[in-house]
Parts: C-alpha cells; structure tokens; sequence
C-alpha cells in the first residue's frame, strides 16, 4: 500500500476531478488515473462512476472514504510529531563584546529566534578591560 494513493484519492473526492485533483497534487491527470487503478486493483472494487462531467464514488468507495482520512489524519499526526521533535529546544548562552553584541548580534539573534523559537536566549555583554 502506497499512502500517496490514499492520498490521491481524497483529492479526487474534494476537488470532484481528476484533472483538478492533478493540478492541486502537482502532477500529471495519467499519475492520478493511475494511483486510483492500483487502489482499485489492490481492494478488487471500482471506486469512481462517471457522472457527467463529475468522479463520482461508488458505494464501495464511501465505505473506504472515512477510513482513508482516519488514515491521512494520523499520517498529519506523525508528521507534526516528528517536526516538533526536530525543532531546538534548551538554552543558548551569548558572550561577546559590547561593539559586536550591539551593531551585529541582533540581526544574528533575530534569525536565529525565527529558526529556533523555543530555544532560551541568554546574552552577556563584555567589554575590552575584563
């Protein structure tokens, strides 16, 4: 199982086209034609039915909808998990020279704090006769 697949067909679902569901995922109509063949091969149901100009799903295909966002949901989970576990954390201690502390450090500092938001600052000035 491929999540991307998961993936298209919940884009299909709430952009109502392959085509648009293709342009929302940056890639090509045949890619989204596919992902949803190799789903449809893997669970043995057909899960669109033309209506119009509409993708529409099949009953077989509302039964797997609500699993496929638990799916996506816990997937978002995991994701926003693993980059909160990624971002720094602790205390930072800054020595310098008053000149340097003044005229240079806050734009250092300024994108460091972007970077690392939860990171504590703790600055110390010096100057030339300590």
């Amino acid at each position: 199982m491929d999540l991307r697949r998961f993936i298209t067909l919940k884009t299909v679902v709430e952009e109502g086209s392959f085509l648009r569901a293709s342009q929302k995922l940056c890639c090509t109509q045949s890619t989204v034609t596919f992902h949803i063949q190799q789903l449809e091969q893997e669970f043995s149901v057909q899960l669109f039915e033309k209506i119009g100009r509409r993708m529409c799903l099949t009953r077989e295909g509302k039964k797997l909808l609500p699993h496929i966002y638990e799916l996506t949901r816990v997937m978002d989970t995991l994701r926003e998990a693993a980059k909160k576990e990624s971002d720094p954390d602790g205390e930072l201690r800054v020595v310098s020279g008053e000149t340097l502390l003044s005229y240079r450090m806050p734009q250092v500092l300024q994108r460091f704090r972007q970077r690392a938001p939860k990171v504590r600052l703790s600055l110390q000035s010096l100057n030339c006769y300590v």
